[in-house]
This record gives structure tokens, C-alpha cells and sequence, in this order.
């Protein structure tokens, strides 16, 4: 049986398989169809391959090797990095992803680590790189209506980037 090993040394071959593995053992679907390892990479990352065991029967079924994708596609995710995932938080605090299940299917068919990215938007809306207005000006903000009033007055503080209980201590100790 052949022996797979890592996908270190097989960067330049088609459809993620081995240099040492030919196409017609793997699969019925000819190489010539089969499209480049980094085309594949950057499809998945879309999430048009789906994800978890979908992906991997969807791959296998057109003649690509799984592990070989995966691991590629977790490189060059994990190159992103926290500035790259810092950038996603962001978005999801501007309300890009949606809520709820929503956003943890929409980070995750983005080709990120749901929890990562949910940790770091925690983080900033808890005050830890969160915009840094003068809390009293945005308090101000608030007073004046410019961030509505109930749930979508959370959506638009939370959506601006500030942590929402913060906001609303000081509009209320600025009201007393």
C-alpha cells in the first residue's frame, strides 16, 4: 500500500494527490479534469466544497484526496492569522455575518474558526480592542438618538464596535 505522508512535498501536483499516487488509482474521474491543489484550496475556503464529512465525500467523489486538501486549506487559513481574524471580528460587529447559528455557519463556510473569531469579537466588545471614542461623547451620541432607542439601540452601539453595557452605564450617569 502506498504510503500518503504529508502534503509538504506534493505542493505543485494536481487535485491534491501524491506525485507518487497516479489519478486512475484513486478515482475513476481523469486528471485532466481535475483542477489545481490551489484552486481547489481557495474553493473550499469559499465553502463551495460544504464542510465537515459533505466536504470530504463531495472531494473524494471528484477525485481529489481529502487529507491532502484539508491540510492545505488549515495552512493557509492558519497564515491569516490574528490580524486577519482581528479583521473578521470586525465584521461581525458590523453585523456582516449575521447572528446566532447564521453567523457560525457563515464564519465557518468562510473557512474560519468560529470559536477564534467569536473569542476575539468577546473580546473587543468586553473593552479589550474595542473603538476608542470618548465613552462620554458616545454617550452623548446616544442621549441625542443618533443610536436609536431598545434592541436597535444594542445592535448600532454593539455594530459600532462598543461594548453596549459600558455605552448605556454612562448615559445613565449622565442622565442622573
Amino acid at each position: 500500500m502506498p504510503s500518503f505522508g504529508s502534503s509538504s512535498g506534493n505542493s505543485g501536483s494536481k487535485a491534491g494527490m501524491p506525485s507518487n499516487i497516479s489519478h486512475s488509482t484513486s478515482s475513476s474521474t481523469s486528471s485532466s479534469s481535475l483542477k489545481a491543489i490551489d484552486t481547489i484550496v481557495d474553493e473550499v475556503i469559499h465553502g463551495d466544497w460544504g464542510n465537515g464529512a459533505d466536504r470530504k465525500a463531495k472531494l473524494e467523489a471528484a477525485g481529489y484526496n481529502f487529507e491532502v486538501i484539508q491540510n492545505r486549506v488549515n495552512r493557509k487559513l492558519s497564515a491569516v492569522g490574528n490580524a486577519g481574524l482581528e479583521a473578521v471580528a470586525k465584521a461581525v460587529i458590523r453585523g456582516e455575518y449575521g447572528n446566532g447559528a447564521e453567523r457560525r455557519q457563515r464564519i465557518e463556510a468562510a473557512g474560519y474558526d468560529f470559536a477564534k473569531v467569536q473569542g476575539i469579537v468577546n473580546q473587543m466588545l468586553a473593552g479589550g480592542s474595542a473603538p476608542t471614542g470618548n465613552l462620554d461623547e458616545v454617550a452623548k451620541a446616544v442621549i441625542r438618538g443618533e443610536f436609536g432607542n431598545g434592541a436597535e439601540r444594542r445592535q448600532r452601539i454593539e455594530a459600532a464596535g462598543y461594548n453596549f453595557d459600558q455605552v448605556q452605564a454612562r448615559v445613565n450617569a449622565l442622565l442622573k
